[in-house]
């Protein structure tokens, strides 16, 4: 591995690509976010059983997604996971899934390509929360 990559966000039907620039201190963010929420270093907090609780997540995710220049608030993100459990639909755990391997792939892109079953995190699919 070289370096970071570009990874790819999906919130609400757009997709939003964090830059490889500047990933450094969105993992520290998207660190503290989990840590704070969980009391557990963010991989862990991200491989457990189940992954984290839904606020530690939009926190985490939203710190990505306002990297990648989306205007969006963690109530948002929590809010609309919520909504999205409340009206049943099928492919919100999917969706949840998404999110943790989208994070994943950001702090830890080895980790991110491994678990898509690649050896880059070019080979990515965007992660979607709609």
């Amino acid at each position: 591995m070289q370096g970071f990559e570009p990874v790819t966000l999906s919130w609400q039907g757009q997709e939003y690509i964090v830059p490889a620039e500047g990933q450094l201190m969105l993992i520290a963010r998207i660190e503290a976010a989990l840590r704070e929420a969980t009391g557990k270093p963010a991989m862990q907090a991200l491989l457990q059983r189940g992954g984290p609780d839904y606020a530690a997540l939009a926190m985490a995710f939203g710190s990505a997604l306002r990297h990648a220049g989306a205007s969006v608030s963690d109530d948002e993100v929590y809010l609309s996971i919520q909504a999205d459990f409340a009206q049943s639909r099928a492919d919100t755990a999917a969706a949840v899934q998404g999110c943790i391997v989208s994070l994943l792939t950001i702090i830890s892109p080895p980790m991110g390509a491994a678990m898509k079953g690649g050896d880059s995190p070019k080979k990515q699919q965007p992660a979607s929360t709609d």
